[in-house]
């Protein structure tokens, strides 16, 4: 009973890293166009920031399984989310910083 149960669980893990790796690269290629196009500065920082973290959270639940292991998805996110909000910081501080100059 189970023998027929095991291929179809690997053909439906086979789907679904196919289509992560599949909707990973239509992703990097929205970045690439995101950056050919002729927008303003922030409305492009923005936009792959929000791309960015389309990837990161594919990456997160179906590449890395973070569903099962809650403890070390949340770990990891707390991590992520200290280094952007970091990152905030340092840019908001060098604005400051030519602002001023």
């Amino acid at each position: 009973m189970t023998d027929g149960a095991a291929p179809a669980a690997a053909r439906h893990g086979n789907l679904a890293l196919g289509a992560t790796f599949a909707a990973l690269l239509g992703l990097t290629t929205l970045e690439l166009i995101v950056v050919g196009l002729g927008m303003e500065r922030a409305a492009r920082i923005t936009t792959l920031a929000g791309l960015l973290m389309a990837k990161v959270g594919l990456v997160l639940f179906f590449l890395m399984r973070a569903r099962q292991n809650r403890r070390g998805a949340r770990l990891l996110l707390t991590a992520i989310a200290f280094g952007a909000g970091v990152a905030v910081v340092l840019m908001l501080e060098s604005a400051y910083r030519v602002a001023i100059t």
